[in-house]
């Protein structure tokens, strides 16, 4: 029972109107594909009510800019020039400097997990926007000038490259909840889903007003967003928060 007093007559409110709710703290970082670049990031718990994280969890979105490009035939001979040439006979040569013109002609400069080397890394694919129409008939279709333009597209970096070492500490009390940044592969586990967030061995409660910061430290080259949340719940009605004054207010008006 939660015991309030109204004009010197202790109520009492029972203590099953607390409720909990789930809730979660969500940190963003831009990674630049860095590795050793440290970021922090800074969330406030509320005052409405004390926070249990009870597990942590990260996603990714890759920042790659779709490169479509199509072939080069040896010696600027156009695709065209020769009606033998069709989708089969396009060489590996072809497509390399096809895409060694299309990023000159763009002024695009890839690096890292996008970089040209990555091409034989992550590998490069039909267009899907018109693979159904070079497929049609890949050793007699002649395609057009428009569809060979746009033919290819290079594979963005797999998420599940991405690596980087995170710590989480408690601004206010100075606690910090590992000896050393923490790799995420050994920590989290892989972006693809296979295990993508892990229980705390013992759930952390933050109190109200709480800042809580989150540590990480770029270890591939790897480009794009980082999210990371810590999910967990909060009990409302708790004493010496917002909520619980409001609990004892209500509880006094039905006592009166």
């Amino acid at each position: 029972m939660i015991s309030t007093v109204t004009q010197g007559i202790p109520n009492t409110v029972p203590a099953a109107e607390r409720r909990s709710i789930p809730f979660d703290y969500a940190f963003r970082y831009q990674l630049e594909g860095k590795p050793g670049r440290v970021i922090n990031s800074l969330v406030i718990v509320s005052v409405e009510a004390v926070f249990t994280a009870v597990s942590i969890g990260y996603g990714v979105i890759p920042r790659v800019q779709p490169i479509v490009f199509g072939p080069d035939v040896a010696g600027g001979v156009s695709l065209f020039a020769a009606a033998s040439q069709n989708l089969l006979t396009i060489t590996l040569g072809d497509i390399l400097r096809g895409l060694d013109k299309q990023l000159a002609a763009t002024s695009t400069s890839l690096t890292g997990e996008t970089g040209p080397e990555a091409v034989f890394k992550n590998g490069f694919k039909l267009n899907p926007s018109v693979a159904e129409i070079a497929l049609q008939d890949p050793k007699g279709a002649q395609l057009s000038s428009s569809t060979v333009d746009r033919l290819f597209q290079v594979v963005g970096s797999p998420s599940e490259l991405i690596q980087f070492k995170y710590a989480i500490f408690d601004e206010g009390s100075g606690r910090e909840f590992q000896s050393e940044p923490i790799l995420n592969i050994a920590g989290l586990g892989s972006a693809d889903g296979g295990r993508p967030f892990r229980y705390f061995a013992q759930p952390i409660t933050f109190r109200p007003r709480a800042t809580i910061r989150m540590e990480v430290t770029e270890v591939s080259d790897f480009i794009g967003e980082l999210h990371v949340s810590l999910q967990g719940y909060k009990v409302l009605g708790d004493p010496n928060t917002p909520t619980g004054v409001l609990q004892r207010r209500t509880g006094a008006t039905r006592h009166r």
